[in-house]
């Protein structure tokens, strides 16, 4: 397994799976309602993670997965720089460390009670994280596209084809992905279903950098 794919899996497991693994043990202690949120809505993902030992591990995995994130761009930036523009790959990189420094923040300051939680930091953390990182995977599949015409050898493009425009359609229909203290149920169904796709989309790039190694190249003298 090359740096790359390590780091697109730890990225997916530490996002989606502190998701699913804060929502079992919610579930399980009774902080948190039981059902199928993807379709019933009958919670948001951040009152998965607010309470008992759901609320630690939430913050903890969630918090790291926002480090791997950021280490997910900038392999990214390293793939597509022979065949990108410098400006846009630093655009792509901008938004992409934004959104994920938004929701460290916006999960950082999470605590058990929903009194003591720093709801302003939270709403606009979490805000733009969805925001941000959907500007940043536009610009990167765009760039990925053109790439790939460039001779790019990209097994998931038609995957990412898909979930950029699953993404966009749900943005659109919904006017967006926004978080709040008490949001309605259809946008809670809509944030599960588009931190899923985010997910996946970081996943697929386990397949596109099968043998990748970064070096360093050292300037000539």
């Amino acid at each position: 397994m090359s740096f790359g794919q390590a780091t697109a899996l730890l990225t997916c497991f530490f996002s989606m799976g502190t998701i699913a693994i804060t929502y079992w043990v919610g579930t399980s202690q009774g902080t948190a309602e039981l059902c199928n949120p993807f379709f019933d809505g009958c919670t948001d993902i951040t009152h998965t993670g607010m309470k008992g030992d759901a609320g630690f591990i939430f913050r903890g995995g969630m918090i790291a997965s926002c480090s791997f994130m950021i280490v997910w761009w900038q392999v990214m930036r390293a793939w597509l720089q022979p065949f990108s523009n410098r400006i846009a790959l630093n655009f792509m990189q901008l938004f992409g460390v934004i959104a994920a420094l938004g929701l460290l923040a916006g999960t950082a300051v999470l605590l058990p009670l929903k009194a003591d939680t720093n709801w302003f930091v939270h709403v606009r953390g979490a805000n733009l994280f969805f925001q941000g990182m959907l500007l940043a995977l536009t610009i990167n599949f765009v760039l990925i596209w053109r790439a790939s015409k460039q001779g790019l050898l990209v097994p998931t493009l038609k995957v990412k084809t898909l979930l950029m425009a699953i993404l966009w359609s749900m943005f659109i229909a919904f006017a967006g992905v926004t978080v709040g203290v008490d949001i309605s149920h259809g946008k809670r169904i809509i944030e599960w279903w588009a931190t899923l796709f985010i997910g996946l989309y970081f996943l697929s790039s386990f397949f596109d950098w099968k043998g990748m190694q970064l070096v360093n190249q050292k300037s000539p003298h």
